[in-house]
């Protein structure tokens, strides 16, 4: 193989273009390439954190339809607790309740006394609200009466059931009672 042989010239323009090369190649990756390729880097980073940004408030999203479910739900519950157990004393309310129960099961109310508000054992949750009450019925009629008394849809009780003997003629007995409701402290 023969060697080439150049000129001194022609050495020195062949390292020159070397050089310009090597220059031009370090100037191209220094202020194109690299500049563009940070860019890059970022914008690709910033859509990848946007997008897992809009897949999480997605999911807030999906989620808040099923809170909003569950929250109306609760409100639901929370009025149907407060019609058992209501925040106000209401006497009213408790009398119209009453008197349309002993219409319903044949008993007459012969009186209803509202009561004080008693504290019962220090709860600190509700307090107990006693009225005296006089009824007057056949036996199975009262016994009905203070059945339905216990599933209505207030909260009620009944203590201290004093049985009057039934009238021979009749048959209807009186009945005195003490009949509690609830009221929420909260």
């Amino acid at each position: 193989m023969a060697k080439i042989k150049l000129s001194k010239q022609q050495q020195q323009i062949l390292i020159g273009g070397g050089i310009a090369l090597i220059a031009g190649s370090f100037c191209y990756y220094h202020f194109f390439w690299s500049p563009f390729s940070d860019k890059i880097a970022d914008a690709e980073k910033s859509i990848s954190d946007t997008e897992a940004e809009i897949n999480k408030l997605t999911g807030v999203a999906a989620r808040k339809d099923q809170l909003e479910k569950e929250l109306i739900v609760l409100n639901q519950k929370v009025i149907d607790l407060e019609q058992r157990l209501p925040k106000e004393k209401s006497t009213p309310e408790i009398l119209v309740t009453i008197s349309e129960l002993a219409d319903d099961y044949g008993v007459t109310l012969m009186s209803f006394t509202p009561g004080a508000t008693a504290a019962k054992g220090g709860s600190p949750f509700y307090n107990e609200l006693p009225y005296p009450l006089t009824v007057k019925g056949s036996f199975h009629n009262i016994g009905r009466f203070l059945a339905a008394v216990s599933l209505a849809e207030r909260i009620f009780n009944v203590k201290d059931v004093n049985y009057s003997e039934p009238a021979a003629d009749t048959g209807l007995m009186t009945v005195t009672f003490t009949l509690i409701s609830y009221q929420y402290k909260g």
